[in-house]
């Protein structure tokens, strides 16, 4: 291992210190009476020292060397995915489908820039859009660094300067090369582990020798106090499935593709007693670690909110393999069931209740921040639906299931084509791949409010190209025009909330509800939590 001309200048500076050390403490031994009476622990505390030493300095080498490895590899996944993705779009000419591609890749990713070539080296989709219809350049003092498989990897410099890794695979149709995919991530995104590992080295030996000095100091003293760990009994999970820790599930409400919900009762030895829901994952999703994630994040991002109008998280974990949510349970109906059960609009004045409350919600969690840097955590639902907004039997107004909500200190979990959101609610920026912030969630409220006064859905759509198609181009009709009881401020809102270019939509919910509640005093609207609990009860008898 020494002769290896990498590492041998450390593996001679470990020698020389180790003689050095070694023979400091022959020469004191004598003299000292903490060496008398540790002699033989501090000779064991030094071997120790010097395996811990050699053996963290491999490690954290073979690291360094694993973690290059794996971003290479990791890059040359992603653009054989990109590639692959690319093929038919580039052959049908279809621009903006690989725009759109491209701009949701780079997003993805800690990308620089990516671009889709043709077949003459001509940039038609760059994430840079400066840079389509050019000539794509090649990088200044371009070095080769790897080929894996189809994909070649280079190192050198952009055109802006930077130091860049550009991973480059053509892209075929039947064996006939069309073009090709290439994107390019900074340097140090590659490398930077080398550098980086090195500085941990440095900090490696001194933490490693201040552990030891410490160890033979305690050692001395005999004063290490033994920490015994309470031994917590096993939270128990029923073989039938009817008992996850504290909680006693009831009765299952709703089951999708990836959980199911139950009305549970949370137990405590002293007697207390609570309603709760429960969300489950179901047992095939436990060991799809992404899902997991997601499922993980959710729960994390609730959590943050504590609103009135949001509902409430007050547990999540991981019990006996069995992933869950326990959460606050309410005593209702979501609006998709109230209005499947109408069929027709609500009134005027019970949708601009509803709406307001929801407006309130989502302002909230769009204006969190972090309760230790105040910095905005940037809280997007994403996926505000008729579904997500429940109704209790009390008059409350709830938004729930952030499961697919974005916030600006978790990571993204969307992945290049993939939409998120309920088609028939989404908003024209979602449709395209573009950016998504909290004015997505107002556009769709805006469609909510337009469903539940309008008594029909604006959109329907089949599948995800219909929508990406169709709804930045579709034209709206004004809500006046389908319901003309509608107020004209009203109609005027709801169409504000609709708007396709975001400069003209409201900026935020709070806005919102300034306007719906400055309309709701001016045409002396009265309608509060108690209307809407009398609706409830009479409407949705036990």
């Amino acid at each position: 291992m020494s002769d290896n001309p990498k590492i041998s200048p450390t593996m001679m500076w470990l020698k020389q210190l180790t003689t050095s050390t070694f023979t400091g403490l022959s020469k004191s031994m004598d003299r000292i009476d903490f060496l008398k009476r540790n002699k033989k622990g501090i000779g064991l505390i030094v071997a120790l020292w010097l395996v811990t030493l050699i053996t963290g300095y491999v490690l954290m080498d073979a690291t360094a060397r694993k973690r290059v490895q794996t971003a290479i590899l990791d890059g040359a996944r992603s653009t054989e995915r990109l590639a692959d993705q690319s093929g038919t779009p580039l052959l049908e000419d279809e621009v903006l489908g690989l725009n759109r591609l491209v701009g949701e890749f780079a997003r993805s990713r800690d990308v620089r820039y990516a671009a889709i070539l043709n077949h003459q080296n001509r940039v038609v989709a760059h994430s840079i859009p400066e840079r389509l219809n050019t000539d794509h350049a090649p990088l200044v003092g371009q070095m080769h660094v790897q080929t894996i498989g189809d994909v070649d990897i280079q190192r050198g410099r952009s055109e802006d300067g930077a130091e860049v890794v550009t991973f480059f695979k053509e892209i075929t149709f039947s064996g006939v090369t069309i073009g090709s995919a290439v994107y390019a991530v900074d340097a140090d995104t590659v490398f930077g582990a080398r550098t980086r590992y090195r500085l941990y080295r440095v900090f490696f030996v001194f933490l490693v020798t201040a552990l030891f000095c410490g160890a033979g100091y305690l050692m001395d003293v005999r004063r290490q106090k033994t920490i015994q760990q309470p031994i917590s009994k096993p939270i128990p999970v029923s073989t039938d499935g009817s008992q996850i820790g504290p909680y006693r599930l009831r009765q299952q409400i709703a089951q999708g593709g990836m959980a199911a919900l139950f009305l549970a009762d949370y137990m405590r030895e002293d007697g207390f007693k609570r309603t709760v829901a429960i969300k489950k994952v179901l047992p095939h999703l436990a060991e799809n670690q992404e899902f997991i994630n997601m499922f993980i994040r959710e729960a994390r991002l609730a959590a943050l909110l504590q609103h009135p109008n949001i509902v409430q998280i007050f547990d999540f974990g991981k019990i006996a393999n069995t992933y869950f949510i326990a959460m606050e349970y309410i005593d209702g109906l979501n609006l998709g069931e109230i209005m499947a059960h109408l069929q027709t609009g609500l009134p005027v004045k019970m949708a601009v209740h509803l709406t307001m409350q929801a407006s309130l919600g989502l302002h909230y969690s769009h204006a969190r921040k972090d309760d230790e840097t105040g910095d905005p955590l940037g809280i997007v639902h994403r996926d505000i639906s008729p579904q997500n907004i429940l109704i209790s039997r009390q008059g409350e107004v709830k938004i729930s299931d952030f499961g697919i909500s974005k916030a600006n200190t978790e990571p993204s979990l969307t992945q290049a084509g993939v939409i998120k959101g309920k088609l028939a609610y989404l908003s024209p920026e979602q449709a395209l791949g573009q950016v998504v912030d909290q004015q997505a969630d107002i556009y769709a409220l805006g469609l909510v409010l337009y469903e539940i006064l309008s008594g029909t859905r604006l959109y329907n759509f089949d599948s995800d190209i219909e929508a990406i198609r169709s709804i930045p181009e579709l034209d709206i009709r004004p809500l006046k025009q389908v319901r003309e009881d509608v107020p004209d401020a009203l109609n005027a809102i709801v169409m504000k909330c609709l708007e396709k270019d975001k400069a003209r939509r409201y900026l935020d919910a709070r806005a919102l509800y300034d306007d719906l509640n400055e309309m709701k005093n001016n045409l002396q609207m009265t309608y509060d939590s108690s209307d809407l609990s009398n609706f409830m009860r009479t409407t949705f008898q036990r």
